[in-house]
């Protein structure tokens, strides 16, 4: 009986050395891989809008309290002034929860996972976000948008141009049929959620 061929000492389960083509195949993959860093100042040029917005909220919302007696002291028929302040304002909210939503949905998914302390003591869609269920939530969010501006249509003191309010509406129809589909592909690929959608 032949003995087995013993190998040389310290070469018992080592892999050869990798050469040259993988390292190099390393470094790039590791450069792209890195590379998601770079969302890093966009969000943080997002924070900065979202403060500007913030602070024009601040401003209009101070505005709106210096002129809170005459609008209270306004007849009936003559409150158009502050029905428009107070759409303004829910326009601008609506455009603040959409960034706050880009920038920390953005982050969990194509960036890194919050802490899990910090994810228990946020909302709860970012428990649970994926590129689907940002896209219906981004959707949702300019239905939200394009309903306010519907709105200020609406109740706004001059006559809205026939061209505008009709533009105004074929958005609003766009937004509300892409975000439909979204949803639709959602549930498609997850036939097995029964008690979760993307609008939770």
């Amino acid at each position: 009986m032949t003995e087995p061929t013993k190998l040389p000492p310290g070469s018992e389960g080592e892999s050869p050395p990798p050469g040259p083509r993988k390292e190099s195949s390393f470094c790039a993959d590791n450069i792209l891989f890195q590379s998601r860093w770079l969302l890093y100042p966009i969000n943080l040029g997002l924070m900065l809008a979202l403060a500007v917005y913030l602070g024009r909220f601040v401003v209009q919302v101070g505005g709106l309290l210096l002129h809170s007696p005459t609008l209270i002291m306004s007849a009936p028929g003559e409150d158009h002034e502050l029905m428009v302040a107070i759409v303004s304002l829910l326009d601008q909210a609506m455009i603040c929860s959409l960034l706050i939503m880009t920038i920390m949905g953005g982050h969990q998914i194509y960036v890194r996972r919050f802490k899990e302390e910090l994810t228990a003591r946020g909302p709860y869609w970012l428990r649970r976000i994926d590129t689907i269920v940002l896209k219906v939530k981004l959707g949702l969010a300019f239905m939200g948008v394009s309903s306010v501006v519907l709105l200020k249509d609406c109740v706004s003191a001059t006559i809205v141009p026939r061209e505008v309010w009709v533009t105004h509406v074929v958005i609003h129809i766009v937004f509300l049929g892409t975000t439909i589909i979204t949803a639709l592909v959602w549930r498609i690929m997850h036939p097995q959620s029964k008690g979760d959608s993307p609008d939770a």
